[in-house]
């Protein structure tokens, strides 16, 4: 058995004889050689290895058959059973439009739930997918870029469910010399050099760059992975030891409790309700990438961001969810109607002028402002250039596009405008704006205890229409 047959062979595990995997093969250097190793070992420990090839419909019909073709015809040299599974082209394509998945998002959705049918048609112990050290790395820098956070910066995992990795300990430049020694051909991706896809810009840009400027940065970002992927598994462990959910038709927790732990913990214990909810509700659809509901939506489970912004504003719509500071109880709740979390949230930390779909907001300590007249709860105003209106609110607190009905307004003639932002602050609302091109109207819903005391109070004004 050669180097990379026995590293492939250790990976993989001591199974039964008999046993039945799946291998995901793109007729790539590294699913080939995946394949090329498998068909050795299974044939001295007793295997059944089958092979499942996806044809994406993205590339040319051409390059696609070549795929199919190439695939086919080593599983023939193997011995090994061949599945292919074709998309219809455009697909993958239309549902990277539809739910903002991108088109990885969309293909690797369409991809994963080939795999679990097909291991589910045949019995698979395990689905065999030839992700390699190189593609860990990748990952990570991915990851970076986007603000993972622990979770999402830990180390790719060898085994997950049903998804095993056998290739993990091993470069992509092992791969290619078994491929040589062995004198097997291997098929290349032409959207592997496509730099629209951001793995392609980190893989022949980014990792280049470092290559040739830190040359150690493999080992210390590996080493940075490996320390995250402890990381959140603590924090996993502490926020379930914190925090306790109880439930009753949704779930909640004491808030004093909750406010008094450290916020990561705290992000950490929401994001544990929402995968427990959507459990209890049977409703994973609204939470899973893989599926068909979600595939309607961008970020269907609540992204680290949406979630920091409770904290801020104390209720915060993340995707299917409703979470909120609610009669001294934190509570995560199913929300099926219109979210606010669509693009339009402003979230202010500290003073300053800031602008959100054409509205001007200004924010100041309520020291620094000039006695003007303030707003009460329930009086509204129409505001226009130059003019504004002022009402108090802790910092810090969000503008966010609203949709939720607001019962009795209809009395000062709201229905009349077109778009409507609710102000939160940690107490929760405190007041609506409601606009039309032409002018906005506010309207106050409770009162905020005046300056003097900690935290300080903010003075914010609000001037011109929002431009819809």
């Amino acid at each position: 058995m050669l180097p990379f047959e026995a590293a492939v062979a250790s990976n993989l595990g001591t199974w039964a004889e008999g046993t039945v995997f799946l291998a995901a093969v793109s007729g790539g250097a590294d699913s080939t050689a995946m394949l090329a190793a498998l068909a050795v070992i299974a044939q001295q420990r007793g295997y059944a290895i089958q092979c499942l090839h996806v044809d994406h419909g993205i590339r040319s019909p051409e390059e696609r058959r070549g795929d199919v073709k190439s695939v086919k015809s080593f599983c023939t040299s193997l011995d090994v059973s061949c599945r292919i599974v074709s998309i219809p082209a455009g697909k993958v394509a239309e549902t990277a439009k539809t739910s903002g998945l991108g088109i990885e998002g969309a293909a690797r959705l369409f991809r994963r739930r080939a795999w679990n049918r097909e291991a589910r048609r045949i019995g698979a112990a395990r689905i065999l997918v030839a992700h390699t050290r190189d593609d860990l790395l990748e990952t990570v820098l991915m990851r970076i870029l986007r603000g993972s956070g622990p979770a999402g910066l830990g180390t790719m995992p060898r085994e997950r469910g049903l998804i095993l990795r056998p290739l993990l300990s091993l470069n992509r430049s092992d791969a290619l010399a078994y491929l040589k020694a062995r004198n097997i051909p291997f098929r290349t991706d032409s959207t592997n050099e496509d730099i629209r896809y951001l793995r392609n810009r980190i893989r022949h840009k980014l990792v280049s760059c470092l290559d040739d400027q830190f040359p150690y940065w493999r080992k210390t970002v590996f080493s940075m992975a490996e320390t995250q992927k402890l990381t959140a598994e603590f924090l996993d462990s502490e926020a379930r030891r914190q925090v306790s959910w109880e439930e009753a038709r949704n779930l909640y927790t004491p808030a004093v409790h909750f406010f008094s732990l450290s916020q990561i913990i705290q992000e950490e214990a929401l994001f544990q309700a929402t995968d427990r909810l959507a459990r209890i509700k049977k409703n994973a659809s609204a939470f899973e990438p893989d599926t068909p509901e979600s595939k309607k939506r961008r970020g269907a489970t609540p992204r680290r961001e949406t979630i920091r912004r409770f904290r801020a504003a104390g209720s915060v719509d993340a995707g299917p969810i409703r979470i909120e500071n609610r009669n001294g109880k934190v509570v995560v709740a199913p929300y099926s109607g219109k979210t606010y979390d669509t693009g339009y949230t402003l979230l202010i930390k500290e003073p300053g002028t800031y602008t959100l779909k054409g509205l001007k907001i200004v924010c100041r300590f309520s020291f620094e402002r000039e006695k003007p007249e303030v707003l009460l709860p329930g009086m509204s105003v129409k505001t226009g250039e130059p003019g504004g209106a002022f009402f108090f609110a802790y910092l810090p607190l969000a503008f966010r596009r609203s949709y939720r009905s607001m019962r009795g307004l209809d009395k000062i003639g709201y229905s009349e405008y077109t778009d409507t932002i609710t102000v939160e602050d940690r107490n929760g609302p405190i007041a609506y704006i409601f606009s039309d091109i032409k002018d906005t109207m506010i309207v106050l819903c409770r009162e905020v205890k005046r300056a003097g005391e900690d935290p300080p109070l903010s003075c914010v004004i609000v001037s011109g229409g929002i431009d819809v």
